[in-house]
């Protein structure tokens, strides 16, 4: 063991993945919350430093990222030895658009993915890819399970108290690849509580948007990814007013797709209107309330889909249809789309609420 990792409280047993760290390409961690994940990562990558190896980090523990803002997968490169994560830099970020993975799975599979190719494309040999907690269940199965197939780890290493993780590991001790190893946790490790969890992520935030400001970006140039919204033809005058009778709220804006129409309105519409809407102008007619648009998280896109920058939507123009958003973005010419996140923030990185993904798709 090198003395990169005598600064931590490392067990004896957790030498079999030092020793690992030296020659594979890409490692992925699974563990509970406070498992002790983060700093295992941090100290695989110095031992993989220290064996000639380019080394990058991909923290997809998008509730408590070190590596960039919460709500996201971040990449960086590791230059020299790291004391935690938190030292780092991030070199790249994907956008996931939640602090909870949930009602989140393909977003966070293919935003590790993404992230994990584009610390290949940088030159790194060795990827560790940190995850979150979500360890229980189905969701957890699916998710896991995505990120091996997507990701082909050559090592992946299960942190755990006693058992908990056997559910998501034990299928793949028959199978070539990915090599398997099993850690305790770590007794140094402090377990966070809710609240010190949400603090970390109103900080993260915080510092992410200090030196943010307003921009206006229309929408031609940079349409919304993942919901119906600037993929139709504006709806003419008579369609938005029949709109407007049968959901029995004004309608701000509207457009027309082959699959249905979409509106947007200030109020709470008439669910019995709405599927007066669907009978008329297909099963796919979706309307979202301008409220869920109002301080919404987002992730501005480059020509690339790549994640440029984070904002926050403040305010839609719908007669200009431009929007403006509050980011540390400097060049709003490089905007090319907008993926609408599912969490409402303030300036001062204080969640104010949350949509379901199916508000906004």
């Amino acid at each position: 063991m090198s003395n990169s990792s005598a600064q931590w409280d490392i067990p004896s047993s957790w030498k079999p993945a030092l020793q690992a760290a030296g020659a594979a390409g890409t490692i992925l961690l699974l563990g509970a919350a406070d498992s002790g994940k983060s700093t295992l990562a941090a100290v695989l990558a110095n031992e993989a430093r220290r064996a000639t190896r380019t080394v990058a980090v991909v923290d997809a523990d998008i509730g408590q990222s070190s590596v960039g803002p919460p709500a996201c997968v971040g990449m960086a490169l590791v230059p020299e030895d790291i004391r935690s994560l938190d030292d780092l830099h991030p070199d790249a970020i994907d956008f996931v658009g939640s602090c909870t993975p949930a009602r989140h799975l393909l977003q966070c599979a293919t935003s590790a993915h993404a992230m994990a190719s584009t610390a290949a494309r940088a030159g790194a040999d060795t990827v560790i890819v940190d995850t979150t907690g979500l360890i229980s269940g189905a969701f957890a199965r699916a998710l896991k399970g995505a990120k091996v197939r997507l990701l082909a780890p050559d090592l992946l290493i299960a942190v755990q108290d006693d058992d908990e993780v056997e559910h998501l590991i034990s299928h793949y001790q028959t199978r070539a690849r990915p090599t398997v190893l099993r850690l305790p946790m770590s007794r140094a490790v402090k377990a966070r509580s809710r609240d010190e969890r949400a603090s970390r992520r109103q900080m993260k935030f915080a510092a992410y948007f200090a030196q943010a400001h307003t921009l206006e970006i229309p929408w031609d140039d940079a349409p919304v990814e993942n919901s119906p919204w600037t993929s139709g033809d504006p709806a003419p005058g008579h369609v938005r007013a029949y709109a407007e009778e049968c959901l029995a709220a004004e309608v701000l804006y509207a457009e027309r797709r082959a699959d249905g129409l979409f509106a947007i309105v200030a109020q709470q519409p008439d669910s019995t209107g709405l599927q007066t809407l669907r009978e008329g102008f297909g099963s796919n007619t979706s309307v979202l309330e301008a409220g869920a648009l109002d301080h919404l998280l987002v992730g501005i896109l480059g020509e690339n889909g790549e994640t440029l920058a984070l904002g926050i939507l403040e305010h839609t123009d719908f007669r200009r249809r431009i929007n403006t958003i509050f980011t540390p973005l400097s060049h709003p010419q490089t905007a090319r789309g907008l993926r609408l996140g599912s969490i409402l923030i303030a300036r001062d990185g204080t969640q104010l609420g949350s949509n379901s993904p199916a508000a906004i798709g």
